[in-house]
């Protein structure tokens, strides 16, 4: 009975390692790359406000687009030196320009010292659109566009990304490599970092998540050499670096890069695993540290544990039962005062699942005459109801 909750256990933690291994990653990405392709017709202009600070000798402009939901809605930043604005100047009710390749953007608001506010139109230009077109992408709203505008995208740059292997970019990605302010110099940073075949979604998680070739390198030298796109990718989400790695690979253990983020995603650290081990219990092994950890076993619980008296030695497995089924020292008391100093730890898990205390032996001895053996209070609580009164 007791393996069979203890077999459970194992599976529940087996879900939990395939649940962990990438955590969360893709629905930030979705978050950041909400911006709608289709949710306006070619051509319109793009309305919305923005708000400017000085950063330097430049300007900081936020854009926040208009739409008639979130989809529609985007947000950009980026820094412009006050020489490509025409017409600026500080004070109210101004207005003044931003004229690039891919379309005039016109201000109007308050500026002082700098900091301003106000509303914005885009109109792109019509040439603009026409090469990104040819480029395979058509119909893209007036808010892409202005994305496009704003970060110096045109048919060049879609073709240096083209000219690395991938020649059937979607929209979608698109616009996450130009959001990401991801370079066809950093794609192929990373595919001579060891990941030559990536896929550009794996590049927009890489830099998503700040994934660079020195990240990349030092995590494959701590962990001996071989890992995956995705190795790499939950290392980051996990915010595995190199203090982390290099200290766990000191614990004693040898860990694959799959370990590693096991552990991390279980909170193991090197100090949990060290006062694990000083509690004098034999060879504990990896995946036992990282089960112990799932069920929330302490080095204080362990030692409590030790203080119940089992003559047997006492296991990894047989610790995590007794975690699992919430024995502690005064449930283990209360059954020895009954009767039953000699317990083995199994059984006692077993007369916990039924839920044997001291009560219960009482009647029973009354019931049977004599005090009865572990097996037949068992058989005795599972008939509880019936003969026992």
């Amino acid at each position: 009975m007791a393996g069979f909750y203890v077999k459970s256990s194992q599976l529940k933690l087996n879900a939990m390692k395939k649940d962990f291994l990438l955590p969360s990653i893709t629905v930030c990405l979705f978050l950041l790359f909400s911006i709608s392709l289709t949710g306006q017709q070619p051509g319109q202009i793009s309305k919305g406000t923005w708000n400017m600070r000085p950063e330097g000798t430049d300007l900081q402009i936020e854009f926040t687009t208009k739409g008639k939901n979130d989809d529609n809605r985007i947000n950009i930043s980026v820094t412009v030196k006050k020489s490509d604005l025409t017409d600026f100047r500080q004070g109210n009710n101004i207005t003044f320009y931003l004229k690039k390749k891919g379309g005039v953007i016109e201000f109007k608001g308050d500026v002082t010292d700098d900091d301003g506010d106000g509303s914005f139109n885009y109109t792109p230009d019509a040439m603009f659109a026409k090469l990104i077109e040819y480029e395979g992408f058509k119909d893209l709203s007036s808010n892409v566009l202005l994305l496009f505008t704003l970060k110096d995208v045109d048919a060049k740059y879609i073709n240096g990304i083209k000219g690395l292997g991938y020649r059937y970019v979607s929209e979608n990605d698109l616009v996450a490599l130009v959001a990401l302010d991801i370079s066809a110099g950093y794609i192929k940073d990373v595919q001579n970092s060891g990941f030559k075949d990536i896929l550009i979604s794996k590049i927009i998680s890489f830099k998503a998540l700040k994934i660079d070739p020195a990240y990349i390198s030092g995590m494959k030298k701590l962990s001996g050499g071989d890992l995956s796109e995705d190795d790499i990718i939950s290392f980051a989400a996990l915010h595995v670096d190199e203090k982390y790695a290099e200290e766990m690979y000191k614990s004693g253990y040898k860990l694959s890069g799959q370990n590693l983020i096991q552990f991390k995603a279980m909170g193991i650290t090197p100090e949990y695993v060290r006062e694990i081990h000083a509690t004098g219990v034999e060879e504990i092994s990896k995946d036992e540290i990282v089960q112990l950890k799932a069920q929330n076993v302490t080095p204080a619980y362990i030692n409590e544990v030790k203080s119940m008296g089992f003559k047997e030695k006492v296991s990894v497995a047989t610790i995590i039962k007794l975690k699992i089924f919430k024995i502690d020292k005064e449930y283990a008391d209360q059954i020895r005062s009954a009767g039953y100093p000699d317990l083995q730890a199994d059984k006692l898990v077993e007369f916990k699942i039924f839920k044997i205390d001291k009560a219960f032996i009482t009647k029973a001895t009354q019931f049977v005459g004599s005090r009865p053996d572990p097996d037949k209070l068992i058989q005795l609580k599972i008939a509880e109801g019936g003969n026992v009164n």
